[in-house]
């Protein structure tokens, strides 16, 4: 019996030697960049609180405080400022390695693409379907209710709907709740949103658009193709954004000679 179990440890011994250098190594040299919002910050204790958006390879969207190292890196970094960060692995935990308020927001990325159709159940009971809307320009929006920054952007977008519904702006804010409706009823009546929410709790279209995040973005013009993609929460309200709309909203010849 002794001889059997000494057996089975002169095999698990050298699988664990080997997963621990050929595991290790990596992941000490992995670094992350993200961006978010700032929600707390505590110098004395040198932690941070960010509200961010998908940190592509590591984690999805979500509030999380994050050890700040060096401490410096704190200073002048406010409440409510957006910034961008790195990440390093420091023992068990993930540390802050370089931290700097955003400039300006970047226009949305481009990508061109016929935007794939789907037909999903709206929150108002009716069933919707993409294709419906061609000749406008669609703002596509992947959310949750669990999701902080998609909560966070969502007053932003209905501002955003509000001011350019009547020049042919759509917005389409698909739900990925997976359980009871009753949240996201409840957050809609608390933001007040107007524009149209549909159900996709088996994430049937998420996937048919590759979304590896929450929020993400699709800009649709009026022909159906989506020609930009924002991943993380926005402003929708800012500037730059507003600029995109504008244009997409302008190339109503253009689309129709297509």
């Amino acid at each position: 019996m002794n001889i059997r179990v000494w057996s089975y440890w002169l095999l698990f011994i050298p699988l664990l030697v080997y997963l621990y250098l050929g595991i290790i190594p990596v992941h000490a040299q992995s670094q992350f960049a993200g961006e978010g919002r700032v929600v707390a910050v505590d110098e004395s204790k040198g932690i941070v609180t960010l509200d961010h958006g998908p940190i592509p390879g590591l984690m999805p969207a979500m509030r999380m405080t994050f050890p700040v190292q060096p401490v410096d890196l704190l200073q002048g970094i406010q409440v409510g400022t957006m910034v961008q960060f790195s990440l390093q692995p420091r023992g068990p935990e993930w540390v802050i390695v370089t931290l700097e308020p955003s400039e300006e927001q970047p226009p949305p990325r481009p990508a061109i693409f016929p935007a794939p159709d789907f037909t999903l159940p709206a929150l108002s009971g009716e069933t919707l379907r993409l294709s419906d809307f061609r000749g406008k320009v669609v703002l596509l929006n992947f959310w949750a209710t669990w999701c902080v920054p998609c909560r966070q952007e969502m007053p932003t977008i209905e501002a955003l709907y509000q001011r350019y519904k009547d020049r042919g702006l759509e917005v389409v804010a698909v739900n990925l709740d997976k359980r009871s409706t009753a949240d996201v009823e409840a957050f809609v009546k608390e933001v007040q949103v107007t524009f149209r929410v549909v159900l996709d709790p088996e994430w049937t279209i998420m996937q048919a658009y590759r979304v590896r995040g929450l929020p993400t973005t699709f800009l649709i013009d009026r022909a159906g193709n989506i020609v930009a993609r924002e991943m993380g929460e926005r402003d929708w309200m800012a500037e730059t954004q507003q600029q995109a709309i504008e244009k997409l909203l302008q190339e109503e010849k253009a689309a129709k000679q297509r």
